[in-house]
């Protein structure tokens, strides 16, 4: 009997002891999984902040690329008002130039008179290409005068100088 009595507290303190872990384990189990809910919490709550970081440096950057661009165009545009205006007055005093020759001149031979009619017909071309090009610049988009525009106008205001100057030189003073 005292053989079966051990066996039986040895059997029951067996029993509580296991009991008693498989009580901790999931203590501890409910501990981890508590522990688990809170960092996954946490790392949401921190992809939230993240993203609303990433949110606003986005908006920040977007309306600072903006600012930049349209201080960008108003400079531009500002620049191309320069040059039409410069261009408007630089075609301004040629004609008023060429008016003085023409007024000045006084070719003796026909051959003369025939090359000075010729030339005063290709400056009232060139001119008149020159003034137009000069339309086309006021209303001229920024993209549209650094591409096309200011070059076409810069090469007939140069056509119309040479012309000038060139006719000046054989037939008059500059």
């Amino acid at each position: 009997m005292s053989k079966t009595l051990i066996a039986l507290v040895v059997v029951v303190a067996l029993s509580l002891s296991t009991t008693g872990c498989k009580k901790k384990a999931g203590e501890a189990a409910n501990d981890a999984n508590d522990s688990a809910k809170t960092t996954v919490n946490a790392v949401d709550k921190a992809a939230e902040a993240t993203g609303e970081a990433v949110g606003n440096a986005a908006k920040a950057t977007g309306k600072a690329v903006g600012n930049a661009a349209e201080a960008t165009g108003e400079y531009l545009t500002q620049k191309k008002d320069e040059a039409v205006k410069a261009a408007q007055e630089k075609i301004d005093l040629l004609d008023k130039k060429w008016q003085e020759l023409q007024d000045k001149a006084a070719p003796t031979t026909d051959e003369a008179k025939a090359d000075f009619q010729k030339a005063k017909d290709q400056m009232a071309e060139t001119l008149a290409e020159a003034k137009t090009k000069l339309v086309e610049a006021k209303d001229a988009s920024v993209d549209a005068w650094q591409k096309d525009v200011k070059p076409a106008l810069d090469t007939a205001m140069d056509k119309a100088q040479k012309l000038y100057d060139d006719t000046a030189a054989k037939f008059g003073s500059k």
